[in-house]
């Protein structure tokens, strides 16, 4: 069964209004048809020079060299993959995919799901591993991560970075151009499993992407919970005068997310804090099922989402997807996922980024479903994955984590 979708807030509503009092507005990202054609493209071949051979979408315009041309208009969408590759087609291409131009339009103009880096939950095994869900990004560079000084555990996951924890240091990396940053020590003690959010949002208005990192504590003996933020720009922590006191509970579950300049942590009290990380305001959004019913915090078509799964009944599985500021229930369906799957009633959902899908991880398998073309697809074999694996969503991107 499908529900009709909510009615949420005109896009004419006070600019001055934090975000999170706003309804979420629909986030597309502009693709260009047969691009990722290119991805595979041998630029030193024959065909590339003649340009009868050369792809029917590319086409020369006036004097402008075809070469020219796919330089400036289809290497920002390419993953970060492939450009580390085109790198090797001239002096001049590889002076431009290492400019901090290409760099800033390829993060904002390429921002497609890529795939998933896995962890066991164990602190005694941190073994990092990469799941990838399009073949034009299979392989980053390093998906073990040891191009890092230490074994660190991946805490969170934004537009091509990850952020990291060693056994006491704090880093932000990129996994497929290996650079990385060690973040200065925080003035306040975030835990061994801290609810932190990576923030990083590529704009077209500001070239110097910086980003944030936001730590969600609760205060020493009270029912309140704290904020301490990360700058790049200023490569210096510093502890936020907003707090919240509205919340349940303060414990926090795991990490968070972070979309359209807002931090989410789910909580053991039914309940989403959000934090506005530009104006500093924090805010409360109501669950409508409890968290231990193996519910997700996601991204789906730009909103904000919370996503349960549970069995039904033996391959049968029902998938709730609620959405908006008040969490109404928008879409419910009922999905089998064949005879293959182990008999098990056991499932847990998985967030994703810029997709219209949902991740469900059965035992050793995982399944996307996805809601437009309503159709299951299985993405990873028998015995490939342990129940006790962490999964965060990834973007394959030029991102510099190093800048400041």
């Amino acid at each position: 069964m499908e529900f009709s979708q909510a009615d949420y807030m005109n896009d004419d509503s006070d600019d001055n209004s934090p975000y999170i009092f706003k309804g979420f507005s629909s986030a597309t990202t502009s693709q260009r048809r047969g691009i990722h054609r290119l991805a595979g493209y041998d630029f030193k071949t024959e065909a590339y020079r003649k340009v009868d051979e050369f792809p029917a979408h590319i086409i020369r315009k006036g004097d402008k060299k075809i070469k020219d041309l796919v330089k400036e208009h289809v290497l920002p969408f390419l993953p970060a993959k492939s450009l580390m590759k085109f790198k090797a087609v001239s002096k001049d291409w590889d002076k431009w995919i290492a400019s901090p131009l290409l760099t800033h339009q390829q993060s904002f103009s390429c921002q497609s799901f890529s795939g998933y880096f896995y962890q066991n939950m164990s602190k005694w095994d941190m073994n990092t591993m990469f799941l990838s869900l399009d073949p034009s990004t299979i392989g980053v560079p390093s998906p073990a991560l040891d191009f890092l000084p230490e074994v660190v555990k991946i805490l969170s996951s934004c537009n091509g970075l990850l952020l990291c924890q060693g056994l006491e240091k704090y880093y932000v990396c990129n996994p497929a151009t290996k650079n990385w940053k060690i973040l200065p020590p925080p003035r306040y003690y975030h835990g061994d499993e801290p609810a932190i959010v990576l923030a990083f949002e590529p704009s077209l208005r500001n070239i110097e992407a910086y980003y944030h990192v936001i730590c969600a504590f609760p205060m020493l003996d009270q029912p309140i919970v704290g904020f301490e933020i990360y700058s790049s720009e200023s490569d210096s922590w510093s502890c936020s005068s907003a707090y919240c006191s509205d919340v349940e509970n303060p414990c926090l579950v795991g990490g968070g997310l972070f979309m359209k300049g807002v931090a989410y942590y789910e909580t053991k009290s039914n309940e989403v804090l959000a934090f506005d990380v530009k104006e500093e305001i924090a805010a409360i959004i109501s669950l409508p099922v409890q968290v231990g019913r193996d519910g997700s915090l996601t991204q789906m078509d730009g909103e904000l989402s919370y996503v349960t799964a549970f069995n039904e009944c033996e391959n049968v599985f029902l998938i709730d997807m609620y959405q908006g500021m008040e969490m109404s229930l928008k879409r419910s369906v009922s999905i089998n996922l064949g005879p293959e799957r182990s008999l098990t009633y056991a499932c847990k959902v998985l967030p994703c980024v810029n997709s219209d899908a949902v991740a469900i991880q059965v035992c050793e398998h995982i399944y996307l479903y996805h809601i437009r073309e309503q159709k299951v697809e299985s993405i990873a074999s028998p015995n490939a994955f342990g129940s006790a694996k962490k999964f965060l969503p990834y973007i394959n991107s030029l991102a510099n984590a190093t800048l400041n």
